[in-house]
């Protein structure tokens, strides 16, 4: 457990797993609070017992900030003004091994506190601390869009939304390999467990899953805000022609009372694109059901196996995992690359946190990165390039390319030397997808 007094403000901050007994309920507080600041419901007793499972499980780092001013009857007089919490977790950046990545989460500022400066110290802090423990990256999902630039965040993943028609069944230009299971949950968890870690490793921008992962995908509950047993889920494993297990879906039955009967995809992981479009396939051939609503990547390839591309529609493009590099050589070292080349990158970071010129030299697909002093002779040749602490976030999974901040000038030429080809370094070949949100 930590303190740190600033004024009126106290803050603390504990290790979930450090926790027992009568002090697990420190661990409700923070549930309860988070709940307000999301607008959800207040949990129950159960609810609450299976939150601090979960955040054990995860190695929850969690913050409260208190004001120790306040009159006796407002409801901060017992409830922070401020939640924050980080877990460690991996990220699937196309390289050899997976990148340590510093989880941030339940984020949340009362509104009688707003512009005072709290989360910006908090998250400040924070990633210092990240930082100093090794991490080479931080992540979060953001509630508000406009709040984690100005911290060096930047979208890195993105999620389709779609409606897809299937009156009469999905009607696709192939025939998809492989067969589908009906199943039950109960006796799959450690099929499930074995599948969540080869979907991790066989998609680029994904994110390692978590208990509170697992049990959305088993039915044991829908989200956060009860953690009570899902109702009415239904269950598919796909196979392929060798019987190995390739993906899994969660889905329900929407109702009766939309203009048109559907299915939503409430959680689904794959191995393959295959696997993902047979078991989106199966869904969408339930009687009686004219659509599905589910989640794809930007470059969604179900849109290219459809009879009619019309019958993929559209319902939003949504940020999903945000990114903050915290070590510039062990971020990008660890990355996957598809364009040899050499390059200079300038970083001017607001916080100070990777601020510096750093030569890239990759060669076979694997990167060398190293910080260099400007002026120094590495750089003589050498293309040249500045932008900031946002920008280079941005290019770590290709969410933009180098190419594009040089057009709309988030980044600019420092250099005589030609960019040539090395204006391509950091692209991609497909668009990253983040399976489970946190």
């Amino acid at each position: 457990m930590k303190h740190h007094e600033t004024g009126a403000l106290h803050t603390v901050t504990y290790n979930a797993a450090e926790l027992h007994g009568a002090d697990r309920e420190l661990i409700g507080q923070f549930q309860q609070a988070t709940t307000v600041g999301f607008y959800e419901e207040q949990p129950d007793k159960d609810c609450r017992t299976t939150y601090a499972q979960l955040m054990v499980a995860q190695q929850l780092r969690f913050s409260m900030v208190f004001d120790q001013q306040v009159e006796t009857f407002s409801r901060h007089a017992t409830a922070p003004v401020l939640t924050y919490g980080s877990f460690p977790g991996n990220l699937n950046a196309g390289g050899v091994r997976p990148v340590p990545v510093h989880k941030i989460t339940a984020v949340t500022v009362s509104p009688t506190h707003r512009r005072r400066g709290l989360l910006t110290q908090q998250i400040t802090g924070d990633l210092h601390f990240a930082q100093s423990q090794g991490f080479a990256l931080a992540a979060l999902g953001a509630s508000e869009a406009s709040i984690y630039g100005r911290f060096g965040f930047e979208p890195a993943t993105y999620q389709t939304r779609f409606k897809l028609k299937c009156r009469n069944g999905l009607k696709l230009l192939v025939e998809l390999p492989g067969s589908i299971l009906d199943i039950d949950p109960e006796k799959f968890e450690t099929q499930f467990e074995q599948l969540m870690v080869s979907a991790f490793e066989h998609t680029f921008g994904s994110v390692d899953g978590t208990a509170h992962d697992k049990g959305v995908a088993l039915g044991r509950w829908e989200g956060w805000d009860t953690l009570s047993k899902a109702k009415n889920m239904r269950h598919a494993a796909y196979y392929d022609e060798a019987g190995t297990l390739g993906g899994f879906v969660t889905y329900k039955f929407g109702g009766w009372d939309e203009p048109e009967s559907k299915m939503v995809v409430h959680k689904l992981v794959a191995t393959s694109d295959v696997a993902r479009l047979k078991l989106l396939e199966y869904v969408a051939s339930h009687d009686l059901i004219h659509e599905v609503h589910g989640q794809g990547s930007v470059d969604d390839p179900l849109r290219q196996v459809l009879a009619d591309v019309r019958d993929y529609q559209v319902r939003s493009v949504d940020d999903v995992l945000w990114l903050r590099v915290l070590d510039v050589i062990a971020a990008f070292e660890a990355r996957g690359y598809h364009h040899d080349g050499r390059l200079a990158v300038t970083v001017q970071d607001r916080l100070g946190l990777v601020s510096g010129t750093y030569v890239f030299e990759v060669v076979h697909g694997s990167a060398s990165v190293r910080k260099v002093a400007e002026g120094s002779v590495q750089l003589d040749g050498v293309g040249q390039v500045s932008m900031g602490e946002r920008e280079l976030a941005g290019l770590y999974l290709g969410t933009t390319t180098l190419q594009q901040l040089l057009d709309i000038g988030r980044a600019r030429r420092l250099s005589e030397a030609t960019l040539g080809t090395n204006v391509d370094l950091f692209d991609v070949r497909r668009a990253g997808f983040t399976a489970h949100a946190f």
